[in-house]
């Protein structure tokens, strides 16, 4: 399985208008192989969250091109950011260090 790391970051000016665009439900979807396992929030100037996402392996470039798309969505809130990152394990990532 392989790991899909989501942070998005919202000025307090933009938070409303976030949550009418998520509520809408007009946000491009997911397929049915991104499955998002957690959302955590938390508020630091504004709002932070990070979502995960699980995908098959030899899925993770169309699930890095979904997430992506979904975040679009939100192009149009003032000073919002986002990140979408694919991640490792740690017994995978010891790999890179030769162990």
């Amino acid at each position: 399985m392989a790991y899909i790391l989501m942070r998005v970051k919202t000025p307090a000016s933009g938070v409303t208008k976030q949550g009418e665009i998520f509520a809408q439900g007009k946000l491009p979807k997911l397929p049915d192989f991104v499955k998002r396992t957690h959302t955590f929030v938390y508020v630091d100037e504004g709002i932070n969250s990070f979502s995960l996402f699980e995908v098959p392996d030899d899925k993770l470039f169309e699930g890095m091109k979904a997430v992506n798309q979904r975040c679009t969505g939100y192009f149009t809130i003032p000073g919002i950011t986002f990140k979408v990152n694919p991640l490792m394990e740690a017994k995978d990532a010891l790999a890179l260090v030769g162990m």
